[in-house]
Protein backbone atom coordinates (compact mmCIF):
# COMPACT_ATOMS: atom_id res chain seq x y z
CA UNK A 1 0.00 0.00 0.00
CA UNK A 2 1.07 3.63 -0.84
CA UNK A 3 1.85 5.51 2.31
CA UNK A 4 3.85 8.45 0.67
CA UNK A 5 4.09 10.01 -2.83
CA UNK A 6 6.86 12.27 -3.74
CA UNK A 7 7.07 14.52 -7.14
CA UNK A 8 9.34 17.11 -8.96
CA UNK A 9 7.90 19.68 -10.36
CA UNK A 10 9.60 21.32 -13.46
CA UNK A 11 9.54 18.98 -16.40
CA UNK A 12 7.63 16.55 -14.18
CA UNK A 13 4.09 17.74 -13.80
CA UNK A 14 4.50 20.98 -15.71
CA UNK A 15 6.37 22.39 -18.46
CA UNK A 16 9.98 24.27 -16.78
CA UNK A 17 8.65 27.38 -15.13
CA UNK A 18 5.27 27.27 -14.94
CA UNK A 19 2.92 28.08 -12.40
CA UNK A 20 -0.67 26.39 -13.68
CA UNK A 21 -1.43 23.20 -13.13
CA UNK A 22 -4.06 20.85 -14.69
CA UNK A 23 -6.41 21.23 -11.51
CA UNK A 24 -7.42 17.45 -11.76
CA UNK A 25 -4.22 17.24 -9.51
CA UNK A 26 -5.53 19.12 -6.64
CA UNK A 27 -8.68 16.39 -6.32
CA UNK A 28 -6.47 13.53 -6.87
CA UNK A 29 -4.02 15.32 -3.75
CA UNK A 30 -7.23 15.55 -1.63
CA UNK A 31 -8.04 12.52 -2.05
CA UNK A 32 -5.09 10.91 -0.93
CA UNK A 33 -4.88 12.92 1.94
CA UNK A 34 -7.75 11.35 3.03
CA UNK A 35 -6.59 8.28 2.82
CA UNK A 36 -3.58 8.85 5.20
CA UNK A 37 -0.85 8.92 2.13
CA UNK A 38 1.26 11.64 2.52
CA UNK A 39 2.47 13.95 -0.34
CA UNK A 40 6.00 15.63 -0.64
CA UNK A 41 6.45 18.23 -3.34
CA UNK A 42 10.42 17.79 -4.14
CA UNK A 43 11.53 20.34 -6.51
CA UNK A 44 14.83 23.01 -6.99
CA UNK A 45 12.46 25.65 -6.53
CA UNK A 46 11.60 28.28 -3.77
CA UNK A 47 9.18 27.20 -1.24
CA UNK A 48 7.13 29.89 -2.25
CA UNK A 49 6.93 29.26 -5.01
CA UNK A 50 6.08 25.59 -4.60
CA UNK A 51 3.10 26.99 -2.22
CA UNK A 52 2.11 29.36 -4.85
CA UNK A 53 1.74 26.67 -7.61
CA UNK A 54 -0.07 24.32 -5.23
CA UNK A 55 -1.80 27.22 -3.89
CA UNK A 56 -5.64 25.18 -3.21
CA UNK A 57 -3.83 22.34 -1.45
CA UNK A 58 -0.72 24.24 0.03
CA UNK A 59 -1.60 23.16 3.23
CA UNK A 60 -1.98 19.31 2.50
CA UNK A 61 1.72 18.46 1.49
CA UNK A 62 5.07 18.78 2.30
CA UNK A 63 7.91 20.78 1.16
CA UNK A 64 11.67 19.45 -0.19
CA UNK A 65 12.62 22.72 -1.69
CA UNK A 66 15.59 23.89 -2.53
CA UNK A 67 16.32 20.18 -4.37
CA UNK A 68 16.26 18.71 -0.81
CA UNK A 69 18.16 21.29 1.42
CA UNK A 70 15.28 22.99 3.11
CA UNK A 71 12.65 20.88 4.18
CA UNK A 72 9.08 22.28 5.64
CA UNK A 73 5.89 20.36 7.10
CA UNK A 74 3.57 20.94 9.71
CA UNK A 75 5.16 19.22 11.76
CA UNK A 76 9.06 19.68 10.87
CA UNK A 77 11.64 22.37 9.11
CA UNK A 78 15.16 21.39 8.76
CA UNK A 79 17.53 23.78 6.32
CA UNK A 80 21.29 22.54 5.30
CA UNK A 81 23.05 25.38 5.58
CA UNK A 82 26.61 25.74 3.09
CA UNK A 83 29.76 26.77 4.59
CA UNK A 84 30.35 30.53 4.00
CA UNK A 85 33.42 29.99 2.42
CA UNK A 86 32.32 27.04 0.40
CA UNK A 87 29.40 29.14 -1.29
CA UNK A 88 31.95 31.81 -1.94
CA UNK A 89 34.47 29.91 -3.79
CA UNK A 90 31.92 27.98 -5.60
CA UNK A 91 31.05 31.56 -6.95
CA UNK A 92 33.96 32.70 -7.69
CA UNK A 93 34.32 29.43 -9.58
CA UNK A 94 31.09 30.05 -11.63
CA UNK A 95 31.54 33.80 -12.47
CA UNK A 96 34.54 33.21 -14.07
CA UNK A 97 32.41 31.17 -16.86
CA UNK A 98 31.32 32.94 -19.77
CA UNK A 99 27.55 33.69 -19.60
CA UNK A 100 26.77 32.46 -16.11
CA UNK A 101 25.08 34.12 -13.06
CA UNK A 102 24.86 32.53 -9.39
CA UNK A 103 21.52 33.10 -7.10
CA UNK A 104 21.86 32.81 -3.18
CA UNK A 105 18.98 30.52 -1.80
CA UNK A 106 18.54 30.68 2.32
CA UNK A 107 15.14 28.82 2.31
CA UNK A 108 12.87 31.73 2.45
CA UNK A 109 14.66 34.09 0.28
CA UNK A 110 16.85 34.22 -2.98
CA UNK A 111 19.09 37.06 -3.94
CA UNK A 112 20.41 38.28 -7.54
CA UNK A 113 22.56 40.48 -8.84
CA UNK A 114 21.02 40.20 -12.50
CA UNK A 115 18.04 42.11 -12.87
CA UNK A 116 17.28 39.51 -15.78
CA UNK A 117 16.85 36.73 -13.43
CA UNK A 118 15.80 38.88 -10.45
CA UNK A 119 12.41 39.60 -12.24
CA UNK A 120 12.44 36.48 -13.81
CA UNK A 121 12.58 34.16 -10.66
CA UNK A 122 10.08 36.96 -9.24
CA UNK A 123 7.49 37.48 -12.14
CA UNK A 124 7.40 34.06 -13.78
CA UNK A 125 8.13 31.95 -10.82
CA UNK A 126 6.89 33.38 -7.62
CA UNK A 127 9.64 33.43 -5.59
CA UNK A 128 10.61 35.92 -2.74
CA UNK A 129 13.32 37.58 -4.41
CA UNK A 130 15.32 40.37 -3.35
CA UNK A 131 18.39 42.54 -5.89
CA UNK A 132 21.90 43.05 -4.21
CA UNK A 133 24.93 44.73 -5.41
CA UNK A 134 27.15 42.18 -4.72
CA UNK A 135 26.50 38.59 -3.78
CA UNK A 136 29.23 38.11 -1.97
CA UNK A 137 28.42 40.19 0.64
CA UNK A 138 25.09 38.42 1.41
CA UNK A 139 25.14 37.36 5.19
CA UNK A 140 22.25 34.65 5.07
CA UNK A 141 22.80 31.43 5.45
CA UNK A 142 22.69 30.07 2.41
CA UNK A 143 21.55 26.35 1.79
CA UNK A 144 21.90 26.44 -2.02
CA UNK A 145 24.32 27.81 -4.35
CA UNK A 146 21.93 28.09 -8.33
CA UNK A 147 24.44 28.45 -11.09
CA UNK A 148 22.83 29.85 -13.99
CA UNK A 149 23.28 29.67 -18.25
CA UNK A 150 20.72 31.51 -20.59
CA UNK A 151 21.53 28.23 -22.92
CA UNK A 152 22.61 25.00 -21.15
CA UNK A 153 24.18 25.45 -17.83
CA UNK A 154 25.67 21.41 -17.52
CA UNK A 155 27.22 22.31 -20.38
CA UNK A 156 28.72 25.62 -19.89
CA UNK A 157 29.67 25.07 -16.28
CA UNK A 158 31.82 21.87 -17.85
CA UNK A 159 33.53 18.97 -16.66
CA UNK A 160 36.48 21.15 -14.81
CA UNK A 161 33.96 22.44 -12.42
CA UNK A 162 31.83 19.31 -11.77
CA UNK A 163 34.97 17.08 -11.15
CA UNK A 164 36.47 20.35 -9.47
CA UNK A 165 33.53 20.44 -6.80
CA UNK A 166 32.41 16.65 -7.05
CA UNK A 167 33.86 15.02 -4.48
CA UNK A 168 33.54 18.55 -1.64
CA UNK A 169 29.34 19.34 -2.50
CA UNK A 170 26.74 18.19 -4.24
CA UNK A 171 26.46 19.46 -8.12
CA UNK A 172 23.38 18.34 -10.41
CA UNK A 173 21.63 19.45 -13.62
CA UNK A 174 18.16 20.88 -12.46
CA UNK A 175 16.77 21.77 -15.49
CA UNK A 176 18.40 23.57 -18.59
CA UNK A 177 19.40 26.54 -17.01
CA UNK A 178 20.15 25.58 -13.80
CA UNK A 179 23.26 23.65 -12.03
CA UNK A 180 22.55 23.50 -8.14
CA UNK A 181 24.98 23.21 -5.15
CA UNK A 182 24.58 22.25 -1.95
CA UNK A 183 26.50 20.59 1.01
CA UNK A 184 27.50 16.82 -0.14
CA UNK A 185 24.82 14.22 1.07
CA UNK A 186 21.82 16.18 0.59
CA UNK A 187 19.82 16.13 -2.43
CA UNK A 188 15.93 15.12 -2.42
CA UNK A 189 16.50 11.47 -2.02
CA UNK A 190 18.08 12.09 1.40
CA UNK A 191 15.33 14.66 2.37
CA UNK A 192 12.96 11.78 1.60
CA UNK A 193 15.00 9.75 3.44
CA UNK A 194 13.88 11.66 6.44
CA UNK A 195 10.45 11.90 6.34
CA UNK A 196 10.38 7.74 5.39
CA UNK A 197 12.49 6.94 8.83
CA UNK A 198 10.05 9.66 10.64
CA UNK A 199 7.35 8.13 9.68
CA UNK A 200 8.22 4.62 9.15
CA UNK A 201 7.60 4.57 5.79
CA UNK A 202 9.37 1.91 3.85
CA UNK A 203 10.77 2.17 -0.19
CA UNK A 204 7.73 -0.33 -1.02
CA UNK A 205 5.19 1.71 0.33
CA UNK A 206 7.03 5.09 -1.79
CA UNK A 207 5.91 6.10 -4.69
CA UNK A 208 8.10 8.93 -6.86
CA UNK A 209 8.50 11.05 -10.23
CA UNK A 210 11.02 12.75 -12.00
CA UNK A 211 12.24 13.84 -14.91
CA UNK A 212 15.91 15.45 -14.34
CA UNK A 213 19.46 14.44 -13.04
CA UNK A 214 18.50 16.08 -9.10
CA UNK A 215 15.43 13.17 -9.30
CA UNK A 216 17.30 10.18 -9.43
CA UNK A 217 17.89 9.97 -5.65
CA UNK A 218 14.54 10.58 -4.69
CA UNK A 219 13.62 7.73 -7.55
CA UNK A 220 16.12 5.11 -5.37
CA UNK A 221 14.10 5.79 -2.10
CA UNK A 222 10.86 4.76 -3.85
CA UNK A 223 9.91 0.76 -5.15
CA UNK A 224 7.10 2.62 -7.33
CA UNK A 225 9.66 5.02 -9.20
CA UNK A 226 8.61 6.80 -12.28
CA UNK A 227 10.05 8.41 -15.08
CA UNK A 228 7.62 10.99 -17.29
CA UNK A 229 8.50 10.08 -21.16
CA UNK A 230 10.66 13.59 -21.62
CA UNK A 231 12.48 12.97 -18.75
CA UNK A 232 16.47 12.55 -19.71
CA UNK A 233 17.95 9.04 -20.35
CA UNK A 234 19.83 8.81 -17.08
CA UNK A 235 16.75 9.13 -14.72
CA UNK A 236 15.14 6.47 -17.06
CA UNK A 237 17.05 3.97 -16.19
CA UNK A 238 17.20 5.15 -13.00
CA UNK A 239 13.31 4.90 -12.69
CA UNK A 240 11.76 1.17 -12.09
CA UNK A 241 8.84 2.39 -14.61
CA UNK A 242 8.17 5.03 -17.45
CA UNK A 243 4.58 7.02 -17.97
CA UNK A 244 3.60 9.55 -20.35
CA UNK A 245 5.24 13.07 -20.31
CA UNK A 246 4.03 16.19 -18.79
CA UNK A 247 2.55 17.41 -21.28
CA UNK A 248 0.25 14.33 -21.54
CA UNK A 249 -0.14 14.26 -17.36
CA UNK A 250 1.37 11.14 -17.20
CA UNK A 251 1.91 11.84 -13.31
CA UNK A 252 -2.06 12.26 -12.89
CA UNK A 253 -2.56 8.98 -14.57
CA UNK A 254 -0.69 7.32 -12.38
CA UNK A 255 -2.25 8.84 -9.54
CA UNK A 256 -5.87 7.77 -10.91
CA UNK A 257 -4.78 4.05 -11.59
CA UNK A 258 -3.09 4.57 -8.10
CA UNK A 259 -6.83 5.37 -6.84
CA UNK A 260 -8.58 2.85 -8.69
CA UNK A 261 -6.08 0.20 -7.10
CA UNK A 262 -5.08 -0.75 -10.28
CA UNK A 263 -1.35 -0.11 -9.47
CA UNK A 264 0.84 -0.58 -6.33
Amino acid sequence: MIRLIATDIDGTLVEEAAMNLNPEYFDVIREFRKRGVLFVAASGRQRKSIERFFEPIKDDIIFLSENGSCITSKEYKHVDVMDPFIVKSIMEDAMEIPGCTCALNDGETSYFDSEMLYRHMKDDYGYNAVMVDDLFKVEAGVCKVSVFHNQNAEEAVGKEFYDRWGGRIYVASAGEKWVDCMNLGVNKGSSLKRFQEHYNISADETLAFGDNINDIEMLKRAAHSFAVANARDEVKEAANFVTDSNKEDGVLKVLKAVLKGDLC
